[in-house]
């Protein structure tokens, strides 16, 4: 037993001492990687500077980024405020990443231009660093040092201007010319003079490499491409449900059932809608609660109608739906046959119900299938009839409007497939109820009478 303590007790200290060994290692190769790491000094326009480790085979690019997002992080870390951190945000976006000086230790100086080097994955652009080079970051401001580049290109972008820039490297910035041109042969330099006041339009050929100005605004003149993904989509009693491809302004609503597939035996045309919802505004500018107050901005109503009105408003902004009648579609001439359909417009079909929906105060509410010509006391008694709790008021809510109609004794109404009829409930009033509405009357008539008494001995 003793012998067995003896060997087990050995085995530990062996794995003790290897553990220690393994650690000693450990620290001696990070000791030994630090006493090989380089430095680099950092001055200039740049979110931190001073003098940093860097490792030996480092390039620019990869020194720089690491320098820049260690000095982020601790920024926004230092601040809670979520527009203080999109300012500082907003202050890193706009540091130079070109024409940074690299000065090395032998005396040489190398530009370096990071943008170029991104987009082209040339070297020259992003060289190596050794020990004790230094890296001058130039003086830049973004709202005069720059170009910018808009029109016929991939990326129409705002960059940094060095001197001696020229057409081919805004092409580069902007990565190249857009294939969904097409004839693109000229573009134009629009220059300010010195105080703002006025321009001057330079028109190039598209070969043309001129030298560029800080400050220069660069238009690729090119006619605009209708070749873009119009669509709509459309659901439910249709053959082919699903988006339908269309063109920007010439497809009519006929064109898209037929691309569809054509509609089912039960489609309800009578419910059919097409839907113009907020898709369709779609501006930097324009927002449901600006249409709002252009819309109040000039209204002579009450209170009440505003409240009413902010309501059809908004559904009006979220689904503006087209007044259609889907039985003309097959009416060569009618409007619902040549109605041009748009960008993000949305169709629904319903299905044929042939049932009417009573609810409310009746005493077995649910569908009931409708039969033609008959009134509203018959789709009641189907439902049970009246509760208790109903109040004298029956309503008939049109299934396709959604419009309401109060129901008047000796009064035919039209009934059809998809209407609702509704009961709403008597509400209780207990003696609170009155009690509270009697002491506000009584207040309001004591007021009354104790300016009619003052008025009286004012008059005396």
């Amino acid at each position: 037993m003793v012998r067995k303590i003896f060997v087990l007790l050995f085995v530990l200290a062996l794995c003790i001492n290897a553990q220690d060994e393994s650690s000693y290692s450990r620290k001696s190769n990070s000791l030994s990687e630090l006493s090989m790491a380089m430095s680099v000094t950092v001055g200039g326009n740049f979110v931190v500077t001073g003098t940093f480790p860097a490792a030996p085979g480092e390039r620019a690019d990869q020194f720089i980024t690491r320098l820049f997002t260690q000095a982020k992080s601790e920024k926004l870390a230092l601040v809670k405020d979520y527009e203080k951190q999109q300012e500082i945000l907003k202050n890193l976006d706009e540091l130079p990443n070109r024409n940074i000086k690299l000065r090395k230790n032998n005396g040489n100086e190398i530009i370096i231009d990071l943008v170029k080097f991104r987009l082209t994955g040339d070297f020259k652009y992003n060289p190596y660093l050794s020990h004790e080079d230094v890296l001058i970051f130039p003086a830049y401001n973004n709202e005069k040092d720059f170009i910018s580049v808009l029109g016929a290109v991939n990326n129409q972008v705002k960059f940094q201007f060095v001197e001696g820039d020229k057409f081919n490297d805004a092409l580069l910035f902007s990565e190249g010319l857009s294939k969904s041109y097409e004839n693109i042969k000229q573009f134009k330099i629009i220059r300010l003079s010195y105080d703002g006041n006025n321009e001057e339009n330079l028109i190039f050929d598209i070969n043309d490499n001129p030298e560029l100005h800080r400050g220069d605004r660069i238009v690729v003149i090119a006619d605009e491409s209708g070749r873009k993904d119009f669509k709509l989509y459309i659901a439910g009693e249709i053959n082919r449900p699903g988006w339908i491809p269309i063109t920007r302004g010439k497809t009519t609503l006929k064109e898209v059932i037929e691309k569809a597939g054509g509609l089912k035996e039960n489609a309800d045309l009578n419910r059919a809608e097409l839907i113009r919802g907020a898709n369709v505004f779609k501006s930097p500018v324009f927002s449901e609660e600006f249409e709002r107050l252009l819309m109040q901005r000039m209204a002579d109503i009450t209170s009440e109608d505003s409240i009413s009105f902010v309501t059809d408003n908004k559904l009006r902004f979220a689904r503006g739906n087209a007044v259609l009648d889907f039985d003309r579609l097959n009416d060569p001439n009618s409007v619902e046959s040549n109605f041009t359909v748009k960008d993000g417009d949305y169709i629904f079909i319903p299905e044929k119900l042939n049932l009417i929906y009573v609810f409310g105060q009746v005493n077995s509410p649910g569908y009931i299938k409708f039969d033609e010509g008959k009134d509203i006391n018959y789709y009641i008694n189907l439902a049970g009839g009246i509760g208790k709790t109903a109040r004298e008021e029956i309503y008939l809510i049109k299934g396709k409007t959604r419009g309401w109609t109060l129901i008047e004794e000796e009064t035919k109404y039209e009934i059809e497939p998809g209407d609702y009829i509704w009961i709403p409930k008597e509400l209780r009033r207990d003696f609170t109820y009155y009690s509270e509405r009697v002491l506000a009357i009584s207040s309001v008539v004591g007021t009354l009478t104790t300016i009619a008494l003052l008025i009286v001995q004012l008059t005396k």
